[in-house]
């Protein structure tokens, strides 16, 4: 995992948006499925989550955000490209590419799985460089 101050923002790489998630589900931005099309060609940069909140009441929450690749815009069949285990407020990062062997995943999206008794993790997340 690599955490830095700065990452290169641009508001079209924006996965999901301030909200709070307490189920697992893929990311939205603006209540709408959000995904990426970042094209043919293998891609290399950074999955960034921003933690605003997180709860951890009841000793036995566990969230982990992961950014999934498909090949179709349903999403019918995903690869994780990167993954962040949140335990606390603030910035996480992790590399990613969108190529495992000789397949390039073009399509992205963020994907929350929480569990415990009363899981409540808010975040964005974009990529980066």
């Amino acid at each position: 995992m690599t955490i830095r101050d700065s990452y290169t923002y641009d508001n079209l790489t924006l996965l999901k948006d301030a909200g709070a998630i307490t189920a697992d589900g893929a990311a939205t931005v603006g209540g709408q499925a959000r995904f990426l099309d970042l094209g043919d060609a293998m891609t290399e940069g950074h999955f960034i989550v921003d933690t605003s909140a997180i709860d951890l009441t009841s000793a036995d929450e566990t969230y982990r955000v992961i950014l999934q690749g498909s090949n179709t815009t349903n999403f019918a069949a995903t690869v994780e490209l990167a993954s962040l285990v949140v335990s606390a407020a603030g910035r996480a990062a992790a590399p990613f590419q969108t190529r495992i062997g000789s397949t390039n995943y073009r399509y992205v999206r963020a994907y929350t799985d929480v569990g415990g008794t009363t899981p409540s993790l808010n975040f964005t997340a974009f990529l980066g460089k």
